[in-house]
């Protein structure tokens, strides 16, 4: 009877070996997963990626996972082997555009491929905090045509919480294979739940990441940050006149174990240009910096240095710069442009529209919420119009007032008006700068502006 119960338990655990569950699967050094959303003109470009990836395809220490949904088709999983795209599973008509999605496909990654360490791919459009069309939103990415849905900041914020969670450990790489990604609004929403993030600050090339590239240079026991810096080395390499040809291109990495400084960096220069009259030094400075497709999105490293630079800045401010500067190049890991038009991209941006007017969706992302850099730009943008008509009356021009007159008769509430009139009283009746020729069409004008305030 032991002899039989014995061959009983050796033919067991035979079987049992045999159909050994995926998600009792021994894991591997590093699993990539790509949520690649083609369903869009993207489209061609996913089919693509795809077969980049087979070209290397998955090994002994690597898996290559991919969750696809075609422009007007269904969605499936793929297992990448080399020169073999293998169907895994079907996954019918998702949308695409729903962080729930993503957060599906960690749970299937984690069950069915479990690693180490992880890179997930965020494959699609990229829009920074506006949504394709343009309109102000939270910040977006992955639009899918068919449920014209997105996943928007506050939303990327949940789905990486949420995949960490599954995952037991943070996200070791998020990279944004997509537009106008790597800003520090965006970087705020997932600093808790993801260690690296790769992406681009200006728009992406069509053919996007080069992955037989990336993937060649992937090697067994690599670090997430050794990992995240060949990513964008071989991005950049493969946009100069290598696999992808020649095109103007942006790639960083950014490490979030360092963001906290940056972060706080950034609160305290805009606390420092708050408290002087900065907002024309400020105008200039933004007018000179490096921007992106979207041209309220500057580069922070370029306009902290060419502030810092500008004649009538104050000591608070030039060590607020240096304080950024500072922090963001610690926390950019890996920085690499191609072309000219980018040439001044140094590897992180951040919204500061060049007229100093702060879209209203703005104040809703957790970033502003945390800094006071939306006040600032309110602020300027006040104090930018009032020391326009003081230096604009100072030179013998009085339709700066004139017009400014106007609009404060239609909302004498604003605080604009307010700053202009404090201002213009100091400039004429403390400094006496008036131009004498001027001086009694002034006058009337300056009366005229203080009832409207006063009166209303």
């Amino acid at each position: 009877m032991k002899r039989v119960s014995s061959i009983i338990v050796v033919v067991t655990l035979l079987l049992c070996a045999a159909y050994t569950p995926a998600n009792a699967a021994a894991a591997k050094d590093w699993t990539l997963a790509v949520f690649l959303n083609a369903d869009n003109n993207l489209d061609p470009f996913g089919v693509e990626d795809q077969e980049e990836m087979a070209k290397v395809g998955s090994n002994d220490f690597l898996n290559i996972v991919s969750l696809i949904d075609r422009e007007r088709g269904p969605a499936q999983i793929n297992y990448v082997e080399k020169n073999n795209i293998k169907k895994v599973k079907d996954m019918g008509e998702l949308d695409m555009g729903d962080y729930r999605q993503l957060v599906n496909f960690a749970k299937f990654v984690k069950e069915n491929y479990p690693a180490k360490k992880y890179c997930f791919v965020i494959w699609n459009h990229g829009s920074g905090w506006k949504n394709k069309t343009g309109a102000a939103v939270y910040r977006g990415i992955s639009y899918d045509d068919s449920s014209n849905n997105h996943i928007t900041n506050a939303q990327l914020s949940v789905a990486t919480a949420e995949m960490s969670k599954v995952l037991g450990q943070k996200i070791d790489i998020l990279t944004m294979d997509a537009c106008l990604m790597q800003m520090v609004e965006v970087g705020h929403a997932i600093k808790d739940n993801v260690r690296f993030m790769v992406a681009s600050e200006e728009l992406e090339p069509g053919k996007g990441a080069p992955y037989d590239d990336v993937l060649k240079g992937v090697k067994s026991g690599m670090s997430p940050e050794a990992f995240a810096t060949n990513w964008v080395n071989a991005f950049a390499k493969s946009y100069m006149g290598g696999s992808q040809g020649y095109d103007e291109s942006t790639q960083s990495a950014v490490d979030y174990s360092k963001f906290g400084p940056l972060v706080d960096s950034v609160n305290g220069l805009a606390k420092a240009l708050m408290s002087g009259k900065n907002a024309m030094i400020v105008k200039a400075a933004v007018a000179k910096t490096q921007k992106f497709g979207d041209p309220g999105n500057i580069d922070l490293i370029h306009f902290a240095e060419l502030l810092k630079a500008a004649t009538g800045v104050d000591a608070s401010v030039k060590t607020a710069c240096d304080k950024v500067i500072a922090a963001a190049k610690a926390a950019i890991i890996n920085n690499k442009v191609t072309g000219t038009s980018t040439k001044n991209a140094k590897g992180i941006a951040i919204y500061l529209p060049a007229n100093l007017v702060l879209e209203t969706k703005y104040s809703s992302l957790s970033f502003a919420k945390e800094t006071m850099w939306d006040d600032m730009i309110v602020a300027l943008g006040k104090k930018e119009a009032a020391e326009r008509v003081v230096a604009e009356v100072i030179a013998g021009n009085l339709e700066e007032m004139k017009s400014m007159l106007e609009a404060a008769s239609q909302n004498p509430d604003d605080e604009t008006y307010r700053i202009a009139l404090r201002e213009l009283n100091f400039a004429v009746y403390a400094e006496k700068l008036l131009p004498a020729a001027i001086e009694g069409e002034f006058t009337s004008l300056f009366e005229a502006f203080k009832n409207t305030i006063t009166n209303k």
